[in-house]
Formats: structure tokens, sequence, C-alpha cells
């Protein structure tokens, strides 16, 4: 199973679905975190301090691999050609079996306007005579699912993290200039405690969703198909 990750700044991914990421590189997939910003424009913390963080994150969720599109923070346009392009680009070279990405259900422009270009290009990725800027094949052979960064999505699908959920917090925490309050740091809505404990406390809601302790919860794109009900088995005789 190979899946690509989407995140629009550094840390997105680690909100919204770290501890499927981690769970799924225990399970033995392959996964690729793509981030589509450098978040040069954040109140906070340099690019380059990013970019160290987010490999230490991506390190503690087990992922070797972490690309960054360097597209330009707040300038992320979904109908820019360029843009299109490069996203495409990606997805043709890394041909993923799943695609994560964030809802465009979010109070930040870049995560309405990149939620929009990832899935413009998902569908620009499967036409053969697209033209990417590296030559890749087509891919489109690809089934989608959407995490919520800031604010939750109405579930389609809830995955168990309960195992995985501290790896999640460790490679939050890691992003230390985004969410550590420090005497150099300016205040933002996300290095205050309250933006933590929403998180937390929205796994714990997923999680009680479906019986757990911990759970992130996703939205579907399109109808996924099921060849059994397997899935649908609770354990008794």
């Amino acid at each position: 199973m190979r899946i690509t990750a989407f995140g629009i700044h550094p840390d997105d991914i680690e909100l919204g679905c770290g501890g499927t990421v981690a769970l799924c590189r225990r399970l033995g997939y392959t996964v690729v975190l793509v981030d589509l910003t450098r978040g040069e424009a954040a109140t906070n913390g340099t690019p380059e301090l990013r970019a160290t963080e987010a490999g230490v994150a991506a390190a503690i969720l087990g992922c070797e691999r972490r690309l960054n599109a360097a597209l330009p923070d707040t300038g992320v346009r979904s109908e820019s050609e360029s843009q299109q392009r490069i996203v495409a680009g990606i997805i043709r070279s890394e041909r993923p079996d799943i695609v994560f990405l964030p809802t465009a259900d979010d109070p930040h422009p870049d995560h309405i306007s990149g939620s929009a270009l990832i899935t413009r290009a998902m569908a620009l990725a499967g036409i053969r005579g697209y033209a990417t800027d590296g030559g890749e094949e087509a891919w489109g052979d690809m089934k989608t699912l959407v995490y919520g960064v800031r604010r939750e999505t109405r579930p389609d699908v809830v995955v168990d993290i309960s195992e995985t959920f501290a790896d999640k917090c460790r490679a939050i925490e890691a992003h230390t200039s985004q969410f550590v309050r420090g005497p150099e740091s300016a205040p933002t809505a996300i290095n205050s405690k309250p933006f933590l404990d929403m998180i937390i406390a929205r796994d714990r809601l997923n999680g009680q969703r479906i019986g757990v302790e911990y759970g992130e919860g996703f939205s579907t794109l399109n109808p996924i198909a099921l060849r059994t009900l397997d899935v649908f088995k609770t354990g008794r005789q």
C-alpha cells in the first residue's frame, strides 16, 4: 500500500492525520509526506527552522521521506496552472493508492485553496494527455481521505489511533516554533493551550464514536467500493 499525505504547511499532517500516518508505517505501508509550502509567512519560526522541525516530526511518525513543493505561503492558488503541474507531478511520481489531504473547511485561505489545488491536481494527474514538467506517466488509480486541521470533518471513516496517539503528540511537539509559547515567540491561536487541548479532545471524540480511546476522522470525496462486508464484522459468532 502506497500513501501520499499532503499538508499545506509543515505541521498540518501531524495535527490532522499524524496518528494514522504512524499506524500506516507500523503496518508496513509506504508513506510519503508532502508539504505544499515552507511556512515562510508564519508569525513564528524561520523556514529553515520549520524544515528541521518537520524532519524530526516525520522521523517520529516513522517516515523517511518528506517532500516540500515550495509553493508560496499565503500564495497557494488552486487555479494556478504552474502549481497544478507541480502537485500533479508529485502525485504521478509517487503513484499512491491513497491520498490524504486537508479539508477546505478551514479559516486559513491557503487551506481552502490548497485543498482545492490538490483535488484538482489528482484529477489532472490521471489524464494521459496532461503534461507535467517532469514528464511523468499518468496516474489516477487512487482513493482519497480528507482530514480536518483546525476544524473537524464529519467523518465517514474513523481510524483507531490509540496505539499511535503518543507518537502523534510527540510529532506535534517537535514543531516547537509553532506550538510552544516561549519568551521570544509572539502569541498566536495555535501556541495557546486551548488549541492543543482541542486537538486532543477531537481525537477522543472520534475514538468514542468507534468505541476506542483515540481516533482520527476522515471524510471521503467519492464512495469506497466494498467487495465483501468483512469490515462490518463485530466478532460475534
